[in-house]
């Protein structure tokens, strides 16, 4: 987070940083944020961080994971019913796409992997690289259950990656975007964050429950603006009666998580952005009252929930304590029914101005 508000404040020190935040201070989005989240994903599972000279490739690889998720669909598009159609112009122009971005942010994650197999020891284990290198030790390619192997550690950290880089920094495009419409919700958090934090230091998880209303607004923006809108699909696994409707082995099952967020009868409003909707009369934060299911619902649920929402709370409480927000002069606010829809949703990149406080 301090190359981040150093990055915004006093603006680009290296080539790579200049196609991502310009000298007048205007940022690219989501793209801004892409080295910062990905360096937490990194530091989790290696105990190390790219430098800051080093960090193009990670706005490189956000790029190439962006792509995949605009033009990218869970459920299945064309391509997906009739595989043959990707030898055919213009679908072979989009898959060839999807595809090459893909590859593009496994060869990173690969780079990682091999970077640390080439210096593991097991009697000197320093990350979680580590510790799952030793379990591959222990096992053998002939064991019927079989599961510690690099291609199972690669598609793994891939599956996380991807949200982290991707997913969690377009959760916060589109925040930013509706703070735009929402002025006083900017000061609200600002006035919030500089009585519990100041100016002496960052924010960190353990001020959260002391910034209940930057904690709600968080959570309002991923009700509102539900960043997978039916979520991942699920399978039945055997042949199962839910309130009457016969589901057999193997049925898809999706849950409509954008449905659930704009239910009237549990919302009120649902169309407002609000965050007051998730405290209490005191002003504390209200769980009771979140009936949000963001990140999924049953044991299938996203695995990365409490790292998405923790690396998103800090960002957002960060940037409000050191920055107020703009858009380039003469710009009209942003039209929020434009949503790009892919594997998540997402806005078209856009420039946003980190103006210090």
């Amino acid at each position: 987070l301090l190359v981040l508000i150093d990055l915004l404040r006093y603006g680009p020190k290296h080539g790579h940083e200049r196609a991502i935040v310009r000298d007048d201070g205007y940022a690219k989005c989501p793209n801004v944020l892409f080295s910062c989240f990905a360096n937490a994903f990194l530091q989790i599972v290696s105990g190390e961080r790219l430098s800051r000279e080093e960090t193009g490739v990670l706005y490189d690889t956000g790029a190439n994971a962006m792509v995949f998720q605009r033009e990218g669909d869970d459920y299945g598009t064309i391509l997906s019913y009739f595989p043959t159609l990707r030898y055919i112009f213009p679908f072979s122009r989009k898959f060839q796409r999807i595809r090459q971005a893909s590859m593009n942010v496994n060869g990173f994650i690969e780079t990682i992997i091999d970077k640390y197999l080439r210096t593991f020891d097991e009697n000197h284990v320093r990350c979680f690289l580590d510790l799952y290198f030793r379990e591959m030790v222990k096992c053998t390619p002939q064991e019927p259950n079989f599961t510690f192997q690099h291609d199972q550690l690669l598609l793994g950290l891939v599956d996380f990656f991807f949200p982290a880089i991707s997913g969690a920094t377009t959760q916060m495009a589109l925040l930013f975007e509706r703070l735009l419409h929402n002025p006083p919700v900017i000061e609200r958090m600002q006035r919030e964050i500089d009585e519990v934090v100041g100016h002496g230091r960052l924010p960190t998880l353990d001020d959260r429950t002391q910034l209940a209303y930057t904690e709600a607004t968080l959570r309002e923006a991923m009700r509102i603006d539900t960043l997978v809108p039916s979520g991942i699909a699920h399978r039945v696994q055997e042949d199962t009666t839910l309130r009457g409707y016969d589901l057999p082995k193997d049925t898809l099952v999706l849950i409509g998580l954008d449905a659930i967020h704009n239910q009237r009868e549990y919302w009120g409003d649902p169309e407002r952005f609000r965050p007051e909707r998730f405290l209490d009369e005191h002003g504390r934060l209200a769980l009771a009252k979140d009936l949000s299911v963001p990140f999924g619902a049953g044991k299938r649920l996203c695995a990365g929930e409490t790292f998405a929402r923790n690396i998103m709370f800090l960002t957002l409480a960060a940037l409000m304590q050191n920055f107020n927000i703009r858009q380039p002069p003469n710009a009209r606010l942003p039209d929020l029914s434009k949503r790009n829809t892919g594997v998540i949703i997402a806005p078209e990149d856009f420039w946003l101005k980190f103006e210090p406080r």
